[in-house]
């Protein structure tokens, strides 16, 4: 940890860098918490969410905990401030803080002024200061939907000075799938089950059903371009074009990962696209007027991933690794991702076994795909329906989950 421990203090401007971005672009953003200086909070359950896609894979798991805990105190702690606002939108019976960086006098300042005993990490947010002063504090502490791809494994054992003593301090890694379980115990975890991942058990929100922004859309093809990012637009613009050639109504719908983009993606488009809008300034029912749509919000992918006839999953097309394809997967839609899926290897293996989503090479295989699919309706049919088989046929992690871990 001593190596650790000099590696933080090396890289803290960039720390505080950080910090004053986002206190600088967002009003919720508490700064001093990410110092350490929390209000008292006591509660039963401590979850952690990095960032906005963790709240809202939790919200199935705390809508069951408290169906069996009523009366539980819960606190959410979110890196982002994009992350809070979801909390907030999500949880307003939770407590909310910013996780302290991992300084140890931060998290030493902001863990006095907590009464708790179990803390739940979402994915693999493994900060090695807080997991080390969190377990002298006797906090039980468990890792959930961990995964592990090989290519962080293969990263990890590099340093394993400092890798593997970080995975033995989680009392427990709750596993997304055998392949990731055995990672971990080869990193030094002392106890691996393999739960599945929660994200399967995300039920759809009713008010995506309720809005039904697809049936604003009237009978025009729309393909979405699900949380992209920089070296992806530019792709998916010039397929935009070409698609237009063959279906002039087409619309694309380009949703961002990261908010700070929102505007150089709008200007992207627009250098190629007279009629582009945001998400923001325009409502769907306008959206008939435009070819493309920046998707500048945030909690609402499957919001546009509703809107869909094609759903390209984001980060698979450089070497980002991919991102989450159960969302639409879960609205049965038909799914496109690019080579690198490494961050949901399998998951993404197992949906193209079942036909329920297609892997495209590069930008002409990818394009050639989405020509093809606008003009086969059945055919988009199909693989949506199958990758909705697969995400149903796979839920249930919440539940194993709440069995295997004594939340009293």
């Amino acid at each position: 940890m001593w190596l650790y421990r000099i590696l933080i203090h090396i890289f803290s401007p960039l720390v505080l860098l950080k910090i004053r971005r986002f206190k600088k672009d967002y009003a919720n953003y508490r700064a001093n918490e990410a110092f350490g200086f929390w209000p008292s909070v006591e509660a039963d359950l401590w979850i952690h969410c990095a960032s906005v896609g963790e709240v809202l894979a939790v919200r199935p798991l705390v809508l069951q905990w408290r169906e069996k805990c009523p009366t539980k105190k819960l606190l959410i702690t979110t890196m982002t401030p994009t992350g809070a606002e979801q909390v907030v939108k999500t949880f307003p019976f939770a407590e909310h803080r910013y996780l302290p960086m991992d300084w140890r006098s931060s998290v030493k300042r902001a863990l006095k002024k907590l009464s708790c005993k179990h803390l739940l990490v979402v994915e693999t947010e493994l900060w090695p200061n807080l997991l080390q002063l969190a377990k002298q504090r006797g906090l039980r502490v468990e890792v959930l939907n961990a995964r592990l791809s090989e290519r962080s494994f293969q990263r990890y054992q590099k340093f394993s000075i400092i890798s593997r003593p970080l995975f033995a301090l989680p009392d427990c890694f709750l596993a997304h799938a055998q392949a990731d379980a055995v990672r971990f115990e080869a990193m030094g975890a002392k106890r691996v089950l393999v739960t599945g991942s929660i994200k399967f058990d995300l039920a759809v929100p009713p008010e995506v059903f309720q809005a039904n922004w697809r049936s604003q859309l009237g009978s025009r093809f729309v393909w979405v371009g699900g949380s992209t990012h920089q070296g992806e637009d530019e792709l998916l613009l010039r397929i935009h074009k070409a698609l237009l050639e063959k279906q002039p109504d087409a619309l694309l719908i380009l949703v961002p990962r990261h908010p700070e983009r929102f505007e150089a993606v709008k200007a992207l488009a627009e250098q190629s696209f007279e009629r582009v809008a945001l998400r923001s300034q325009t409502p769907p029912d306008q959206w008939r007027q435009f070819d493309v749509v920046i998707g500048d919000s945030m909690g609402e992918l499957m919001y546009y991933y509703q809107a869909a006839d094609i759903a390209f999953v984001g980060g698979s097309l450089i070497k980002r690794g991919g991102h989450n394809p159960i969302e639409p997967a879960l609205l049965g839609k038909a799914i496109l991702v690019g080579p690198y899926t490494f961050n949901f290897l399998d998951i993404t293996e197992q949906l193209l076994q079942v036909n329920g989503a297609i892997r495209c090479q590069d930008e002409a295989q990818l394009e050639k795909v989405v020509v093809d699919l606008a003009g086969q309706s059945s055919q988009r049919f199909r693989l949506g329906q199958s990758a909705l088989r697969f995400a149903e046929k796979n839920q249930g992690a919440v539940t194993r989950v709440l069995s295997e871990i004594d939340f009293r």
